[in-house]
């Protein structure tokens, strides 16, 4: 599991959690308040004559000149906010155009020990793909099997995050399934025991770390509404069609390169009884992404968790910001997906 982070250096709060509508509304008044002032100075300009009048002697063309300019700087500005949040840098502030840089970077790093590496975008490349996920793997081998241990040394932010999923799922109210859920990326169980338990006749629980397992059976194996234990990767877990109402993943999607992200999306899919729903709780860079190489884990955008939703074929029917949450932390969202 990925756990909840402060912000890197390069990471900033421009606004606080909730604001971002508020935020983005306010931009946009400035921006239409800024062209408004241009069009009138541009008109005052060509009323006292000079060059602009000699130009566009009618003003129907001084109006078509300038609307031809207002589009262009639109598409300027249209095209760099997607060069944002499709560019990102690492942990030691290298800066990548997009996220394939970074898996493709690895496999041509990889590639020079072993000739004829194929990329790693390349479903076939195992050896490349398979180390990618050992290096992150072997990161947590080393952390402690205890809510403080999996949640990087921020154990005391447990309530709040339970209460906060407790509340999204309880407004689904009658409409969501209670027979059955699966926590992905589990680590020792805190959000079987604590969230799911209590509200799902059964629920299985998924972890790639055999330590994290033996420890998340030691403290569940005798709940009775306890479901399967199984160690194993979410880029290879398949889970059983059309089987469970919530599918819950939380802090583990970083690790999964873009084409093992939506690989999952679309087999959880799969997974779903009807009506039921895949829950994503993640950590959200402002902009960009940020790529941490201690843990092999890449922290995207909320904007590119979107596009990696609709690639996928889910759409979000519900989206909600966590609450009450440190404020050196990344800001985490939910989102229900089906």
């Amino acid at each position: 599991p990925t756990p909840p982070r402060p912000h890197s250096p390069r990471e900033r709060v421009i606004h606080r959690r909730g604001d971002s509508t508020r935020s983005s509304m306010s931009n946009r008044s400035e921006n239409e308040k800024r062209i408004k002032l241009w069009e009138e100075a541009k008109l005052i300009e060509w009323q006292k004559g000079g060059k602009l009048r000699q130009r566009f002697p009618d003003v129907l063309d001084l109006r078509a000149w300038m609307a031809a300019q207002i589009d262009k700087a639109k598409m300027k500005a249209t095209q760099k906010a997607m060069e944002e949040i499709s560019s990102g840098c690492d942990t030691d502030g290298k800066k990548y155009d997009c996220l394939d840089k970074v898996w493709s970077q690895f496999a041509a790093a990889k590639a020079k020990q072993e000739k004829g590496e194929k990329d790693l975008k390349d479903s076939n490349n195992t050896q490349t793909r398979a180390e990618w996920y050992e290096r992150g793997a072997s990161y947590w081998e080393n952390a402690d099997a205890t809510v403080d241990g999996v949640l990087g040394g921020y154990g005391h932010v447990s309530p709040s995050d339970i209460h906060d999923s407790k509340k999204f799922l309880e407004s689904f109210g009658d409409k969501l399934g209670r027979t059955r859920a699966a926590d992905l990326g589990a680590g020792i169980g805190r959000i079987t025991k604590d969230l799911l338990l209590p509200m799902f006749n059964r629920v299985d629980l998924i972890e790639q770390d055999p330590k994290y397992v033996a420890t998340a059976e030691k403290l569940l194996g005798e709940k009775k509404n306890m479901g399967s234990f199984m160690t194993l990767g979410l880029q290879d877990y398949i889970p059983e069609k059309g089987s469970y109402d919530v599918i819950w993943v939380q802090w583990v999607l970083g690790h999964l390169p873009d084409t093992d992200l939506k690989a999952l999306f679309r087999r959880c899919k799969e997974g779903l009884r009807e009506d039921g729903i895949i829950v994503v709780k993640e950590n959200i860079a402002s902009k960009g992404f940020i790529f941490d190489k201690e843990d092999m884990s890449v922290t995207r955008s909320e904007a590119q968790y979107k596009a990696a939703f609709k690639d996928a074929g889910l759409k979000i029917i519900k989206q909600a910001w966590q609450t009450n949450f440190p404020t050196e932390l990344f800001k985490v969202k939910m989102f229900a997906l089906r």
